[in-house]
């Protein structure tokens, strides 16, 4: 049986899964966390099951 699973972005600086896509273009993505106003390219992606 295969586990079904679906990507989260979360903080790199909080863990916080409060975070959007804001910008991008021809600088490339940039994030921003709702939780400790972190804005940069670098974000955490995980896989979690999905029930």
């Amino acid at each position: 049986m295969v586990e079904k699973t679906r990507k989260i972005l979360t903080c790199p600086q909080c863990g916080s899964v409060e975070i959007y896509y804001e910008a991008g273009m021809m600088t490339g993505a940039k994030y921003h966390c709702q939780k400790c106003d972190y804005i940069g390219a670098f974000v955490i992606e995980k896989d979690v099951p999905i029930e």
